[in-house]
C-alpha cells in the first residue's frame, strides 16, 4: 500500500501550509504578508484560508490585523506554550475514563509498532473538533517533542474534525451518507484513512472505532513519514485488528 501524493495542492493542502507556517515562524502575532510568504502563497489566498480558521478558532487575529494560533485554552499562542497536559501512559486524567482492556490494547499497538498511538473522541460543540482522549508513545517521543518546538501540539490534541484524517475519519460516520463530500465517501467506503499529521514530516493511518454501532471515535497510528511508507500495510492491518478487538456489540435479550 502506497500514499499517493497530488501535484495539485487542494484546499485542505493550503490550510496545512498556514498552520505551518504560523508554527514555524514562532510565537506570533505575524503580518499576513510574513505568513502568506512562509507558506508560499498568494496573501489573498492566504487571507481567505486565515479567516476560516479564525472562524473555527484555530487562529486569532490582532487589532493590528496580525495572526498566531490558538491554545486550546483559547489564548493566543504568543509565548511559549505550556507542556501539554494531556498525561503520557500514566494511566490517569484523560484516560481514567477508559477501560483497563482498552489501555492495554492501546498500549499493545505501540509496542508492536514502535510508533506513537493517539485514540480520539469528537466533540459535537458549536464547531465539531476531534479531541485525544488518550495517547501512548515511545519512551523517546519525538512526536511530540516535534509538536512543541513547532507550536502544534494544539492541533495535534485538539481541532476541528475538517483539519485532518482522524476527524475525517470521524466524520464520515457521522454525516449523513448522502450528504458527504466525495472525499469523506471514500473514507467511509474504504473504513480507513492515510493523511498527513499537523506535526510537519509525519503522517497518520487512522481507523473508526465502534461500540454498540455507533461511532465513538478514532484509533489513529502517527509515524515519521518514511516509516509510514515502508509499513503503511502493517500499520493498518494492525489498527483494524485493535478497532475489532475494541469494537463491542450489545449482546441480544
Amino acid at each position: 500500500m502506497t500514499i499517493v501524493a497530488h501535484s495539485a495542492r487542494t484546499a485542505n493542502d493550503r490550510a496545512f501550509l498556514l498552520l505551518d507556517a504560523l508554527a514555524a515562524l514562532g510565537p506570533g502575532p505575524h503580518r499576513l504578508r510574513d505568513v502568506a510568504a512562509q507558506a508560499g502563497l498568494e496573501p489573498s489566498t492566504a487571507h481567505r484560508i486565515l479567516q476560516s480558521a479564525i472562524r473555527v478558532g484555530t487562529v486569532s487575529k490582532t487589532d493590528r490585523g496580525r495572526y498566531s494560533l490558538v491554545s486550546r485554552a483559547g489564548e493566543a499562542a504568543t509565548a511559549e506554550p505550556p507542556a501539554p497536559t494531556l498525561p503520557v501512559q500514566k494511566g490517569a486524567g484523560s484516560m481514567l475514563a477508559l477501560s483497563r482492556r482498552t489501555r492495554l490494547l492501546l498500549a499493545a499497538l505501540q509496542k508492536a509498532t514502535g510508533q506513537t498511538v493517539l485514540l480520539y473522541v469528537p466533540l459535537m460543540l458549536d464547531t465539531p473538533m476531534r479531541y485525544c482522549l488518550a495517547y501512548f508513545a515511545p519512551k523517546h517521543d519525538e512526536l511530540l517533542g516535534d509538536a512543541e518546538r513547532q507550536l502544534t501540539s494544539d492541533i495535534l490534541f485538539c481541532a476541528p474534525l475538517s483539519v485532518d484524517a482522524p476527524g475525517r475519519v470521524m466524520l464520515a460516520g457521522l454525516v449523513d451518507a448522502r450528504t458527504a463530500d466525495p472525499a469523506v465517501a471514500t473514507i467511509r467506503a474504504n473504513g480507513y484513512c492515510f493523511g498527513p499529521s499537523p506535526v510537519a514530516g509525519w503522517q497518520t493511518v487512522t481507523v473508526p472505532l465502534r461500540r454498540y454501532r455507533h461511532l465513538a471515535g478514532a484509533v489513529c497510528l502517527t509515524a515519521p513519514a518514511p516509516w509510514m511508507e515502508a509499513h503503511s500495510g502493517e500499520a493498518l492491518r494492525e489498527l483494524l485488528r485493535i478497532s475489532a478487538e475494541l469494537a463491542e456489540k450489545i449482546e441480544p435479550l
